[in-house]
């Protein structure tokens, strides 16, 4: 999944209101109530952004990766040779 990680305060829903799952103690997750697509997550441990689901976006090439996360936990079949950064993990 490609995120897109934009500042909280600068960020608003363009039309309706998603639902919110908690995640975890830390984390809540938006999700569309009529498809259930996954739309967005915001986290405790980076309080002043929020990650949107690119995919869900309305011009997602606009949004290319700019590193590849959990690299340790690919599929076999994922390729990540493309030159960009690559994590084992997410460095918050």
């Amino acid at each position: 999944m490609t995120w897109a990680t934009v500042p909280l305060d600068g960020f608003r829903w363009e039309s309706g209101t998603p639902r919110v799952y908690a995640s975890s103690p830390d984390g809540r997750r938006y999700f569309c109530p009529r498809c259930g697509a996954q739309l967005a997550l915001h986290t405790a441990r980076a309080p002043l952004t929020i990650d949107v689901t690119v995919a869900t976006l309305e011009k997602p090439d606009r949004y290319p990766p700019t590193r590849h996360v959990w690299v340790r936990n690919k599929l076999a079949w994922v390729r990540t040779d493309d030159g960009l950064a690559q994590d084992d993990e997410e460095t918050l």
